[in-house]
């Protein structure tokens, strides 16, 4: 379900092939095969589609995690300073 749902949001970064694979794999629910014949290639060449997609699509979950945890860090900051010059 997670990479379905990190598709959802970062999809548009991938390969047009690597898209397609993940939505026939996870969504569609169809095989290494059945997805190699749509797509002309081998098992193994889906699989690594696959597994190259997964990690782009992680990367940007982790990246986008960590720069929203780094703009509270900054908000709260600056928070904590406002507070310190209304006391």
């Amino acid at each position: 379900m997670r990479v379905a749902y990190l598709l959802d949001f970062y999809g548009d970064l991938l390969t047009e092939k690597q898209r397609e694979s993940l939505d026939y794999y996870y969504n569609d629910d169809l095989s290494l095969g059945e997805i190699a014949a749509v797509h002309g290639i081998s098992r193994q060449g889906v699989r690594d589609n696959i597994k190259r997609a997964e990690a782009i699509l992680f990367e940007m979950e982790d990246k986008l995690s960590n720069d929203i945890n780094e703009s509270i860090k900054v908000i709260l900051k600056e928070l904590d300073k406002l507070n310190k010059l209304n006391e």
